[in-house]
C-alpha cells in the first residue's frame, strides 16, 4: 500500500452500516470531514439523514472533526451521540468557545441529541446490540462491541495494555470473545511501549496476544504514532506477522491488517 497510495494521516472517524440501515460513527477525529462528504451524497445531504455517535473519549484528535462535518450543518439531519463520559457534551461546546472555533455547535442546524449512558451497559438500536468498556488510558476511553445477527464489531483505539493490564485480561472477555473484527491500539513498536509507560497506547505483539487468547478472527491494528511514514507503518505490519508467524501453534487462524483510510470490511 505505502507504494502504491498511502495509509493516510486522518485520526480516528469509523462508519458502521447495519442491516437496519442504521448508520453509527465511531468517534468524530478529523477523517469525520471526509466521511461528512460521501454521506452528503445519500439522504444526509437532503436534510433526512439519522446518524448515531458513539464517544470512546473526548482527547481531542477524536472530537477535532466535529467543526467541519457538513451533514451537522444542514437542517432536518438528526444525529444522536452517545458516550460513558459523563460531562462530555460540555466538552464538545468547549471545543466550540469562541476563542476556539467561531460556530458554536448549537448554531449548526442539525438536529443533536446527547444521551449518557453508564459504563459497561448494553444498549440497542434496533437490532444492534451495543456494549460499552473502560479501558486503560491517561483520561479515560472506552471501547464498543457492536453485535447485529451474530457479528461482532469491536473498536478500542486509545489502550495501554501493560504487564500490570495483562495480568488483569480475563476482565475483558466480555469485549473481545469470539469477536469478528477488532480494530485494536498498535501505536507504538514494543520497544516503544516499554519506553512508554503510561502513555496510553499499546503494541501490535499485545494487540496479537489479546486477540489469541479471545478467539478473534480479524484484527486491525489502529491509532498509528503520527510520526510514522507509509514505510514504516509497512514495517509495523511485517514485524506483527513475523510475530504471528513465529508463534503460529498458538496463534490459531487469525486474519492481520493494518488500518487505512478507506478500509472497508464486510461482516
Amino acid at each position: 500500500l505505502s507504494v502504491r497510495g498511502t495509509y493516510g494521516g486522518n485520526t480516528a472517524a469509523i462508519q458502521v452500516d447495519t442491516d437496519s440501515s442504521d448508520v453509527i460513527i465511531i468517534d468524530c477525529g478529523s477523517g469525520l470531514r471526509a466521511m461528512g462528504r460521501q454521506l452528503m451524497k445519500s439522504e444526509f445531504g437532503r436534510g433526512k439523514g439519522v446518524g448515531n455517535i458513539l464517544l470512546t473519549h473526548t482527547h481531542w484528535d477524536h472530537i477535532q472533526g466535529i467543526p467541519f462535518f457538513l451533514p451537522f450543518y444542514i437542517k432536518g439531519n438528526r444525529f444522536n451521540f452517545y458516550s460513558p463520559v459523563r460531562d462530555f457534551r460540555s466538552r464538545l461546546d468547549y471545543q466550540h468557545a469562541f476563542s476556539h472555533f467561531p460556530i458554536t455547535l448549537d448554531y449548526m442546524q442539525a438536529t443533536k441529541e446527547f444521551y449518557h449512558i453508564e459504563e459497561g451497559e448494553y444498549f440497542y438500536l434496533n437490532d444492534v446490540s451495543i456494549f460499552n468498556m473502560k479501558m486503560p488510558h491517561p483520561g479515560g476511553s472506552y471501547g464498543f462491541r457492536i453485535e447485529e445477527k451474530g457479528r461482532s464489531f469491536v473498536f478500542t483505539s486509545d489502550c495501554e495494555f501493560n504487564i500490570h493490564e495483562v495480568d488483569n485480561i480475563d476482565k475483558y472477555e466480555e469485549l473481545f470473545r469470539n469477536a469478528d473484527v477488532v480494530v485494536f491500539d498498535a501505536q507504538y513498536t514494543f520497544e516503544e511501549s516499554i519506553e512508554k509507560i503510561d502513555f496510553g497506547h499499546s503494541s501490535g505483539s499485545i494487540a496479537i496476544d489479546i486477540a489469541r487468547k479471545f478467539g478473534v478472527k480479524r484484527l486491525v491494528l489502529f491509532h498509528h504514532e503520527p510520526e510514522y511514514d507509509d514505510k514504516k507503518l509497512e514495517s509495523v505490519l511485517s514485524t506483527a506477522k513475523a510475530y504471528m508467524s513465529m508463534n503460529a501453534q498458538k496463534m490459531g487462524s487469525i486474519e492481520l491488517d493494518i488500518a487505512y483510510e478507506g478500509l472497508e470490511i464486510v461482516l
